[in-house]
């Protein structure tokens, strides 16, 4: 495995750890993909089990926490389930929301496509709070907080506003003259939570790859 494929470590604490995801990489194993994942990345740095309590798109980049034993994985996920672990996230919008700070309630659903959308009946309850923080050039970039954590949570919502994510062509996007984005432009840029077994409040901060989404 490659060196410079391999994660950086932002943190390490009792039963966890924190590393900064790269673009193009699975979290977990999924049906017909094959190449290392998160999990397989991780346990290489560390040279031990570790366990995903928590998902990040192929494309997103940025801070993600992984348990290294059974106890602190029980732990980990039942805080994402009841959503106190705060998670803060830098998105490069195609174009300004309106309003530009706001909340989104808005259920989800997987449609016949296999797209996840905002629907007005049934589908589960997705919920996330946003801020406008600049232009940047023909886009905006947005500081995203979820309430909730569902799959294309963030992508979904936007797409829903009519500001699809820069680069997200599967919910919309599609470049003007002079644009050019390798990958979907989200950031998993903070987390922050108390500790399940110390008490002590571990907050993450990891800057992004690119410059334009820098806050």
């Amino acid at each position: 495995m490659a060196r410079e494929a391999l994660p950086t470590v932002l943190r390490r604490e009792p039963g966890l750890v924190i590393v900064d995801k790269p673009s193009g990489v699975l979290s977990v194993p999924a049906p017909g993909r094959s190449g290392p994942t998160m999990t397989d990345l991780v346990a290489s740095v560390l040279d031990v089990r570790v366990f995903a309590v928590h998902r990040l798109d192929e494309e997103t980049t940025g801070a993600m926490v992984f348990a290294l034993d059974e106890e602190t994985k029980a732990a980990l996920e039942g805080m994402f389930r009841a959503h106190t672990i705060e998670r803060d996230y830098l998105a490069l919008l195609s174009s300004a929301p309106s309003p530009p700070a706001g909340r989104i309630d808005g259920p989800l659903a997987v449609d016949a496509d296999g797209v996840v959308r905002v629907v007005r009946s049934g589908g589960q309850r997705a919920v996330t709070t946003y801020e406008t923080l600049g232009r940047r050039g023909k886009c905006c970039l947005v500081r995203c907080r979820l309430e909730t954590g569902r799959r294309n949570q963030i992508r979904a919502h936007m797409a829903a506003m009519g500001c699809p994510l820069a680069g997200d062509r599967k919910y919309g996007f599609r470049p003007r003259a002079g644009e050019s984005f390798s990958r979907v432009m989200l950031h998993s840029w903070r987390l922050r939570f108390v500790h399940p077994a110390t008490g002590g409040q571990v907050d993450v901060v990891v800057a992004p790859p690119e410059p334009v989404l820098a806050p």
